[in-house]
């Protein structure tokens, strides 16, 4: 690294690949653990936080001893690059590291977390997010506990096999069951997760709690709901759409063809369901805390337990060329067979464009 560079980063500031540090102790190796379980960056020990160079003193076994200490109280072990720069007549040690293939990185049974400029120790709920992701496991394709064939619907199975069928993104062979193996719902004849939430006989106890409120303290009305994922979808949708005002449209052209109106609900129906398609599908169903949808006079929220899965941000989800990553990877899957959903990561571009033109939005 050449003195221009590291002076420019130096101006930059800390940020989400960037620590300085005095000197190096645990912080240091504390950072570097979050760095490698997030996207990597780099510890600049000799420099205080305010960008302050301050230079550190080395002996001979400095390095080897630093190296020593990061791999030992590191599980799996840490191996940074370091190199050392002069920088105005101080060393300034550089402490690097990639983003670890196989997370999460602990130190001493503790995992962080890079969030901005700081370190955030990950709960248990999360170190299980971080490991599946890195594992490309899921959640919903581990089999149900306590659960057999006997406990899903097969008018539920057969439905789901005709729409998949209809839709013609994928050619399955073989009986119902068979088919559920192949999209890996069924796993050594047991029902996983997915196939659980999917089909299950007994819907299992992940519900919508939908309300129309007029304040955030003056419930109107409010339901919960509860079914297997498909029919969640269309029951919430429906419950939506009876709370929506809606107007009237009658062209002179209208009236020539045909006695009927037109109606316009004050909310595109396509954003609404796709943003309830996002909640359902991309909720974290380890989390006992239902999703939860609040129609107000002149608003709807809707949230779903589980931050933003992988590494995606809320600014990502502002362009229409972010790259997707799914919590449920089966229950994903399964959405798109059957044309719920459409390519991967485009759910927040077709909302923009059907709020964008419509009439009660301008």
């Amino acid at each position: 690294m050449s003195t221009l560079e590291l002076n420019s980063i130096i101006a930059k500031g800390e940020s989400e690949t960037v620590e300085f540090k005095s000197n190096f102790n645990v912080e240091t190796i504390e950072t570097l653990v979050a760095f490698a379980n997030s996207k990597g960056g780099c510890v600049y020990v000799g420099i205080n936080d305010i960008g302050e160079i301050k230079g550190v003193s080395l002996s001979k076994e400095s390095i080897q001893k630093w190296t020593n200490e990061i791999k030992n109280k590191t599980e799996p072990s840490l191996l940074p690059d370091i190199e050392i720069v002069n920088l105005y007549n101080k060393k300034i040690v550089v402490i690097s590291v990639n983003e670890y293939p196989v997370k999460p990185i602990s130190i001493k049974g503790r995992h962080y977390k890079r969030i901005g400029n700081s370190n955030h120790l990950m709960n248990v709920s999360e170190v299980s997010d971080c490991y599946m992701l890195s594992m490309q496991y899921s959640w919903d394709s581990y089999i149900r506990p306590d659960s057999s064939l006997k406990d899903i619907d097969s008018k539920r199975i057969k439905n789901f096999i005709n729409r998949i069928n209809k839709k013609g993104r994928v050619n399955l062979t073989g009986n119902n069951i068979e088919k559920l193996k192949k999209l890996k719902l069924i796993i050594d004849n047991k029902p996983t997760n997915a196939a659980m939430l999917l089909f299950a006989k007994d819907p299992l106890l992940y519900d919508v709690h939908a309300g129309r409120l007029k304040t955030p303290d003056l419930i109107l009305d409010d339901k919960i709901i509860r079914n297997t994922l498909f029919e969640l979808v269309e029951e919430t949708m429906q419950y939506i759409i009876s709370h929506l005002k809606v107007a009237y449209e009658i062209s002179a052209e209208t009236v020539l063809k045909t006695t009927q109106r037109t109606e316009i609900f004050e909310y595109p129906l396509e954003a609404l369901r796709e943003l309830v398609l996002n909640a359902v599908i991309h909720r974290k169903y380890n989390s006992p805390v239902d999703i939860q949808i609040k129609i107000f006079d002149n608003k709807i929220s809707m949230f779903n337990p589980g931050e933003l899965y992988g590494n995606i941000t809320i600014e990502d989800l502002q362009h229409d060329d972010y790259q997707a990553s799914a919590r449920n990877k089966l229950i994903v899957e399964a959405f798109y067979l059957t044309g719920d959903i459409e390519k991967y990561g485009t759910g927040y571009r077709r909302i923009r464009e059907a709020l964008k033109n419509y009439p009660t939005m301008k």
